[in-house]
C-alpha cells in the first residue's frame, strides 16, 4: 500500500504544472541581445515612472530590438499553456510591436543567435500601426500527417490598451477541450474554440476546388442580358439636359446689380521695397464687398436652373432572363491531400524552450515586466495579483490626481477670468462717469 501510494505520489509530480515567472529586477540577467546585425537596438531595464520596481525598457525610437533567455525546463502546450505578461506603454504606441515570442525548445538555441525566422510556438501580444491594432494570438501547428508547418492567427483579435498606464495581457490554451481566452486586465476580452476561431483552420477542410479544372470556353454564366427585341421609345430624347433655367424665378428685391462682389481692400499700402520695373504695378488685395453682405446679392443675376422634367438620360435595353445561362460555375471538389483530423492540435505547436522579445517600433518608453509562461491559470492569476494589481493602485492613484488637479486648475482660471471681466466692466464705469463729468465741466465753461 505504501508503495502504491509512492508511486502515485511520483505519478502526480511529473504531471505537476510548470510555471516559469521572468521579471527584470536584477535587470538583464540571464537575458542577452541577438548578435544580428539589423537589431542594433539595445534594451535596459529602468523604473518605470514612480513604480517601485525595475522592468524591460525600449529606449531609442525607430530600431529593431532582439533579445532573449533559455528556460531551465521546457513547458508543455500538451498541458495547458498560460502565457502572460505586463506591457506599460509609457509613451503611447504609434507604430510598432509590443509582443513576445514564445520560441520552440531547442537544444541549439542559443540567444545571441535569435533571429526573425527563429521557430516559435507561439506569438502573443500587442502590435499597432496605420489600421492594425491587435492583440495578436498566433500559434505554429504542425500537421500530423504532412509534417507542413503552418502559422494559425486568431480571427478578430482584441484591441490594444493604448494609455500610458501598466496593462497585463493573458492568453490560456487549453488542452483540454481545445479552447482558448484571451484576457486583459484579468478580464476575458475574446474567447472561443481553436478549430473555430483560427484561420487557417487547424483541421484542413476534406475537400478542396480542382485547381486543374476549368471553365468551359462555351460556358454561361450571365444571369440576365439585355432584351434583343427591346425598341428606344420614339420620344425618347437622349440629348435633353439634366437642368434646364427655371423661368419662375424672379431676381431677389434689393440685389445690386452694379455692385461687385469683390473690391480693393482699402486699407491695404503698397509695400514700401516695391519695385515696379521688377514686380509690375501693384494692385491691392481683393476683400468682399461690404455692401453686398447687407444685399440679396451682387453683381449680374443669372437664373437658377431645375431639374429637366424630361430628362431621361440615355436609353438601353432592359435585361431579361439569359435562356443560355448555366449558373454560377465553380471548379469540382476533390479530395484534399492536406485534411486531417487533429484532436489535440496543442500537442502538435511544440513545447516552449525560450522566450524572445524581437520586435520593430517607431515609439520609445515601452516597458515589458512579469512574464509567464505556465500550466497553470492559478498561478498566472497570483502572479497577476502579486505584481500587477500594485501598479494599478500606484496608477490609479496617479491618474485621479491628474484630474482632480486639472479640474481645481480649470476652475481657478475661470474664476480669474470672471475676476477680470469684473475689473473690466468697473474700470468701463469709472471712464464713463469721468467723462459724463468732463463733459458737464464743458457745458458749464460755454454757458460762462
Amino acid at each position: 500500500m505504501l508503495r502504491a501510494r509512492a508511486l502515485c505520489a511520483l505519478a502526480l509530480l511529473a504531471v505537476a504544472a510548470q510555471a516559469v515567472h521572468l521579471d527584470f529586477e536584477k535587470g538583464l540577467k540571464g537575458w542577452e541581445h541577438s548578435e544580428e546585425s539589423k537589431w542594433v537596438g539595445r534594451f535596459v531595464a529602468e523604473v518605470p515612472g514612480s513604480l517601485e520596481k525595475k522592468a524591460l525598457k525600449v529606449p531609442d525610437k525607430a530600431k529593431h530590438y532582439g533579445i532573449s533567455t533559455v528556460l531551465k525546463e521546457a513547458v508543455d502546450p500538451a498541458k495547458d499553456l498560460v502565457l502572460q505578461y505586463d506591457l506599460k506603454l509609457g509613451n503611447g504606441l504609434s507604430c510598432g510591436g509590443a509582443y513576445i515570442k514564445f520560441l520552440t525548445a531547442d537544444k541549439a538555441f542559443t540567444p545571441k543567435g535569435l533571429k526573425d525566422d527563429t521557430p516559435y510556438t507561439v506569438m502573443f501580444g500587442a502590435d499597432k500601426c496605420g489600421d492594425t491594432n491587435k492583440v495578436h494570438l498566433i500559434l505554429r501547428h504542425k500537421s500530423p500527417k504532412t509534417g507542413k508547418i503552418e502559422e494559425k492567427h486568431l480571427k478578430s483579435p482584441p484591441f490594444v490598451e493604448t494609455d500610458a498606464k501598466t496593462h497585463v495581457y493573458t492568453a490560456i490554451l487549453r488542452a483540454s477541450n481545445n479552447s482558448y481566452a484571451v484576457l486583459v486586465d484579468g478580464e476575458e476580452k475574446k474567447a472561443g474554440s481553436l478549430f473555430e476561431d483560427f484561420e487557417p483552420a487547424f483541421n484542413p477542410p476534406e475537400t478542396i476546388p480542382d485547381p486543374e479544372d476549368k471553365k468551359p470556353a462555351d460556358w454561361v454564366d450571365e444571369a440576365q442580358i439585355p432584351d434583343p427585341d427591346a425598341k428606344k421609345p420614339a420620344d425618347w430624347d437622349e440629348d435633353a439636359p439634366i437642368e434646364i433655367p427655371d423661368e419662375d424665378a424672379k431676381k431677389p428685391e434689393g440685389w445690386l446689380d452694379d455692385e461687385p462682389a469683390e473690391v480693393d481692400d482699402p486699407e491695404a499700402k503698397k509695400p514700401e521695397d516695391w519695385d515696379e520695373d521688377e514686380d509690375g504695378d501693384w494692385e491691392p488685395p481683393k476683400i468682399l464687398n461690404p455692401k453686398c453682405t447687407e444685399a440679396p446679392g451682387c453683381g449680374e443675376w443669372k437664373r437658377p436652373n431645375k431639374p429637366n422634367p424630361a430628362y431621361k438620360g440615355k436609353w438601353s435595353a432592359p435585361l431579361i432572363d439569359n435562356p443560355k445561362y448555366k449558373g454560377e460555375w465553380k471548379p469540382k471538389e476533390i479530395p484534399n491531400p492536406e485534411h486531417v483530423k487533429d484532436p489535440a492540435p496543442l500537442t502538435n505547436i511544440g513545447k516552449v524552450g525560450a522566450a524572445a522579445i524581437e520586435i520593430w517600433t517607431m515609439d520609445d518608453g515601452y516597458f515589458f515586466d512579469n512574464i509567464v509562461i505556465s500550466n497553470s491559470v492559478e498561478e498566472a492569476e497570483k502572479v497577476r495579483a502579486k505584481t500587477w494589481e500594485p501598479k494599478k493602485k500606484v496608477e490609479d492613484k496617479e491618474e485621479e490626481e491628474a484630474r482632480k488637479k486639472a479640474e481645481e486648475e480649470a476652475k481657478k482660471a475661470a474664476e480669474e477670468g470672471g475676476k477680470d471681466g469684473e475689473a473690466k466692466e468697473s474700470s468701463g464705469e469709472e471712464e464713463a462717469k469721468k467723462e459724463d463729468k468732463e463733459e458737464e465741466e464743458d457745458v458749464y465753461a460755454d454757458e460762462l
